[in-house]
């Protein structure tokens, strides 16, 4: 799974794009703090990322101890039963080069393929299938595969399978995965069974993060296999395994395996069910049909806790934005219609109105800088209509907006108030609508989109990936926003492994984004979970629902 697949249209992403989530948002205050029980709020933290240097070796720990994704079961040890999911959007696809967003496709991902690293519920980088990697050179990182891993039909997770699945992710018609682009591969080269270095075009300081997207497949399973059959039989080596066979619309069941390396999984079966409408969700947990429900709305919060279930809050890292495709000759290529579009719209008055309160606008692109030096822009229209006419557009001009349908918590009448609001500055904008979410990242990938758009993108805790999102390479960037300045920094910043001097860079490069205002900054997402309250889980603020949790883990904390 791509790390942008999070674009939830939503997105990906997609979290893609992207993300993606039916997600709102809020402020929380000042004294709330990061574990979230009931309806308090959880923020994720800041940690600066440690020093990696040529020579420098991340080493795994051992195999009973590498930290899960997330935690949940407050069941006994010799209690395995089923943890009933319901989710509100579709899954399109099992085969995991194919998929566009990180729930509900990429959370079942995560359950029956490993990566190489992995990102924990503080989102750091953490070993997985690797357990330890090193740079060579500044083109070359030699990773260590952990042996003895197997993929569910037994074939050897080993440097072939790792070589395989690069070679997939490229080739694959339609593929969503985005690693060989991102890390700028050159090669893969196989040193033996269990080492492989990674030889990319230009420095990637960053490259231990990229591993945790990509999925490692079996070689001669995915080679071999129908591709028809692969979306719906796939095979992994996670700790859980399909377990009945998977047609389009019907339930997910996912069955645990005994021998899963990490340790045996406590909850033997998982199922992913779509059901589209909240209240039916909220219905079966609260009757007991379900145990976890996803993609809340923050109507009416309070009905959401019962006496046997609980409400979690917690502020992703999705942030919603309208997209800008600054061509040439379009009155969207000047820089000051950009920033009239930025004051035109009361990002306050929409999460008020259609958000329950729950949101406030980010402070600049690059969401984990360590410190923030810019602000948001505020709600000028006397400001926006000035602007306009010094770019020549006194009566303002036509263009259009495109947003996916149902998708995103209340997607096309938010659309349709920024269409209102743009139009009061003299900004004439016509709305279009696509209920086909796969449509509406295919559109993206390609390049193809109208020229505004309502996207939201995740943020896996990395600044750098939220720099080079904007960047004219990145999969999931339609904006033709282009400025020499800004992809120097990037790129200086991108090969420089000194951290202090890359966060340098990357802080002027936050201030040329808000200066040429590529987007319209909206919000940062929420995220809200029913779940019952015999379960101790707690949501992650990329949006991936992961409930592996081993016997063993669970009797070292009782």
């Amino acid at each position: 799974m791509t790390n942008f697949r999070s674009i939830t249209i939503i997105a990906f992403f997609i979290t893609v794009l992207v993300i993606w989530g039916c997600t709102a948002t809020k402020s929380p205050s000042a004294s709330e703090t990061k574990t979230t029980k009931a309806t308090d709020i959880s923020i994720p933290t800041d940690e600066a990322q440690s020093e990696t240097t040529p020579g420098n070796v991340k080493t795994g720990l051992a195999v009973e101890s590498v930290p899960e994704n997330n935690s949940l079961a407050d069941l006994p040890t010799d209690e395995q039963g089923t943890i009933r999911i319901l989710v509100k959007n579709k899954v399109t696809t099992l085969d995991p080069y194919l998929m566009d967003n990180v729930h509900p496709e990429g959370s079942i991902a995560s359950h029956i393929w490993d990566t190489l690293t992995m990102l924990n519920n503080d989102l750091q980088v953490e070993p997985n299938l690797a357990e330890s990697w090193r740079i060579v050179n500044n083109l070359t990182w030699e990773v260590k595969l952990r042996p003895g891993v197997n993929f569910h039909n037994g074939e050897p997770v080993n440097s072939r399978a790792v070589e395989f699945s690069v070679e997939r992710s490229m080739n694959l018609p339609d593929s969503t995965e985005t690693f060989a682009v991102d890390v700028a591969l050159d090669k893969v080269n196989i040193i033996d069974d269990y080492t492989v270095e990674f030889v990319t075009r230009q420095p990637i300081v960053n490259f231990p993060y990229h591993m945790a997207f990509l999925e490692i497949l079996p070689p001669e399973y995915y080679a071999e296999t129908n591709p028809s059959q692969l979306r719906i039989a796939p095979v992994g080596s996670g700790p859980y395994q399909l377990a009945e066979t998977w047609r389009s619309d019907s339930t997910i069941t996912l069955q645990a395996l005994d021998d899963y390396w990490k340790g045996r999984p406590v909850i033997s079966r998982l199922t992913f069910e779509t059901v589209a409408s909240s209240d039916e969700r909220l219905r079966r947990l609260q009757s007991g049909e379900a145990d976890l429900i996803t993609d809340l709305p923050p109507l009416r919060l309070e009905q959401w806790k019962t006496d046997g279930s609980r409400l979690e809050v917690i502020e992703s890292t999705q942030k919603m934005f309208v997209g800008i495709r600054a061509e040439e000759g379009s009155p969207l290529n000047d820089n000051r219609v950009r920033q009239a579009l930025n004051y035109a719209v009361d990002v306050e008055q929409i999460t008020d109105q259609l958000l329950e309160g729950y949101g406030e606008k980010y402070s600049g692109w690059i969401q984990t800088l360590p410190d923030q030096e810019s602000d948001p822009w505020p709600y000028d229209p006397e400001l926006a209509r000035q602007l306009l006419a010094e770019a020549g557009f006194p009566d303002g001009f036509t263009t259009t907006l495109r947003s996916p349908v149902g998708f995103y918590y209340r997607d096309v009448d938010i659309a349709t108030e920024i269409v209102r609001q743009l139009q009061e500055v003299g900004v004439n904008v016509e709305l279009s609508k696509e209920t086909n979410s796969s449509i509406y990242v295919r559109e993206l990938l390609q390049n193809n989109t109208t020229s505004l758009f309502l996207l939201g993108l995740n943020s896996y805790g990395d600044p750098m990936e939220d720099a080079l999102s904007l960047l004219p390479g990145f999969a999931y960037n339609p904006i033709l926003w282009q400025s020499t300045e800004y992809a120097n920094l990037v790129r200086n910043a991108k090969t420089n492994f000194n951290e202090s001097s890359r966060l340098r860079l990357l802080q002027q490069a936050q201030g040329i984004v808000h200066d040429q205002a590529p987007v319209i900054g909206l919000w940062k997402a929420y995220d809200f979970y029913g779940v019952d309250n015999q379960l101790d889980w707690t949501p992650r603020p990329d949006g991936l629902v992961s409930v592996y949790k081993t016997v063993g883990n669970i009797e070292d904390t009782e």
